[in-house]
């Protein structure tokens, strides 16, 4: 198993479960609406690794197979 892929799903993963714990600390909308955005953004790199690893991707590229 590619150890670089793995390593990097951790790191994305662990950058999702802090900002998801940070979430509820913030003190104004404005704030709120940014962690909102960016645990939008971890959640789908989460997404993109664990598809990497998996093998999910077709061969002309990252464009990822549905689950079907």
């Amino acid at each position: 198993m590619n150890t670089v892929a793995l390593n990097k799903f951790v790191e994305a993963h662990d950058r999702y479960l802090e900002l998801d714990r940070v979430r509820v600390e913030c003190q104004n909308a404005a704030q709120r609406e940014s962690v909102h955005i960016a645990i939008l953004k971890a959640y789908l790199e989460v997404q993109y690794r664990a598809n990497q690893i998996t093998g999910l991707q077709f061969a002309d590229g990252m464009d990822f197979a549905e689950a079907n």
